[in-house]
């Protein structure tokens, strides 16, 4: 049986300052569309259009992406949910924000965040980072929800 998690606002936002609604990571479409590409794929020759369309040579890592592509969302969710919490507990921003320097985000340490290398990975996908918790440090965090994150709208997540 399926269950609805629901979010507050203020639990969608990462502990890298990150507005949950708008990560690309947790869109479920993504997921449907991988799987239905790949079972799409499934219903070619494939052997034989390996053999005749150059683009197809590489298509078991083709395969293997789309995958993996629908447990993206799984893997790098995560919100600050106490009562449904989810994404990676092990994540380094997470246990630096969490647990050893106990603020709600990136944006509250006493370090410079603009040059912290735990971010650095996050920076090309998620392009107004360093916006994002610029406006935390200097507006603070219940004005970044008020602001920024209670105007995108997001359905519950469904588990089962």
């Amino acid at each position: 049986m399926e269950q609805q998690k629901a979010y507050s606002d203020e639990e969608l936002v990462a502990y890298c300052g990150i507005n949950c609604k708008e990560c690309k990571a947790r869109a479920k479409r993504r997921g449907e569309l991988a799987a239905l590409l790949k079972e799409t794929l499934q219903e070619l020759p494939l052997e034989l259009f390996r053999e005749v369309f150059p683009p197809f040579k590489p298509i078991n890592e083709v395969m293997g992406f789309l995958e993996f592509l629908p447990q993206m969302s799984a893997m790098q969710t995560c919100c600050t949910s106490t009562a449904h919490p989810c994404g990676d507990p092990e994540c380094k921003i997470r246990v630096c924000a969490q647990q050893e320097k106990n603020v709600r985000t990136c944006a509250e340490c006493d370090e410079d965040y603009k040059t912290c290398v735990k971010l650095d990975f996050l920076k090309p996908g998620h392009k107004t980072l360093i916006e994002d918790l610029d406006f935390i440090k200097e507006k603070g965090f219940d004005a970044y929800v008020a602001d920024v994150i209670r105007k995108y709208k997001m359905a519950p997540v469904t588990v089962e």
